[in-house]
């Protein structure tokens, strides 16, 4: 074999070079990082801060606030009232629980409490009430409960509400009524001239107001029936509810007093004297009770 030419020898060079190289790289080993396990990264972390706080709990529903709440129900004890007309304050003189027996000669007596009053009676007349325990709130004959805002324009009346809870008997006939009187003066004693405006909770017994029925109404969410007549010459318009109940709570009284405005019953010009709530026993009255009331104006 002959010598190798130059190109030969500078080919075998070239690949002695190369497989020097590839050797010298075999022997090295790679430097790889270990895997770890990283927490997730939020931008606040990232912005070198702290982490961000957890989110808040869902905000729970308001409850609407009562302007007039039922008090609650405390000792039952307390003046019993037998005149015929006689009162007493209650709740420290800013209601006045009455006897009112004005429509019968059969004995009564009311037990007033600073909560309500309960009823000691044994009626027996069909011709109508024997009398109207209850309570009041405003100026009535004379006799203004402590701090009322009665006589008050009815085109200033404001937010009036009230709450009553009551106990009646099985037996017996009966109403569980509101009776709110209007004048055109602002008037503190003597009978009102305006107009009377009823608001029957219950009807026992098959008695019926006033008048004759001319419509129904919805208010305060329910429906009423609504009577109108005429007591000694004075309107009165009655509402009374078509499935009764023992309690109401925040009852739109001002509401009553405008639809009674709309029907024509009370002018704007009129006032206000005063609220009452009660019972007008036909027959029976022991087991009649109020056991809790209040009434407000704007929430006070």
């Amino acid at each position: 074999m002959g010598e190798p030419t130059r190109a030969s020898r500078a080919l075998l060079a070239t690949v002695t070079a190369v497989l020097a190289l590839l050797g010298a790289a075999c022997g090295q080993q790679a430097s790889v990082p270990p895997i770890t396990t990283a927490s997730p990264v939020t931008p606040a972390d990232a912005a070198g801060a702290q982490p961000l706080a957890p989110p808040p709990p869902a905000a729970l529903p308001l409850v609407p606030k009562l302007l007039a709440p039922l008090p609650a129900i405390g000792s039952r004890t307390g003046a019993r009232v037998c005149e015929k007309f006689g009162s007493v304050p209650v709740a420290g003189g800013r209601f006045e629980v009455q006897n009112d027996a004005w429509g019968a000669e059969t004995p009564q007596c009311t037990t007033a409490f600073d909560t309500g009053f309960s009823v000691q009676a044994s009626h027996d007349k069909d011709s109508g009430p024997a009398a109207y325990p209850s309570i009041v709130w405003g100026c009535n004959h004379g006799n203004c409960t402590k701090g009322t805002p009665f006589p008050r324009p009815v085109s200033d009346l404001g937010d009036v509400r009230s709450s009553w809870a009551v106990t009646v008997p099985d037996n017996g006939r009966y109403n569980a009524s509101y009776d709110i009187w209007l004048d055109p003066t602002a008037r503190r004693d003597g009978d009102n001239t305006g107009a009377e405006l009823m608001i029957w909770l219950i009807r026992a017994g098959g008695i019926d107001p006033i008048g004759d029925k001319s419509g129904t109404a919805n208010l305060g969410g329910a429906s009423w029936d609504v009577y109108r007549g005429d007591n000694n010459g004075v309107p009165v318009i009655s509402y009374v509810r078509q499935q009764p109940v023992r309690e109401v709570v925040d009852l739109p009284i001002t509401d009553f007093v405008r639809d009674a405005g709309r029907q024509g019953v009370v002018q704007p010009g009129w006032f206000l004297t005063n609220l009452q709530a009660g019972f007008e026993p036909w027959v029976g009255g022991n087991g009649l009770s109020t056991d809790a009331f209040n009434a407000t104006r704007n929430g006070v």
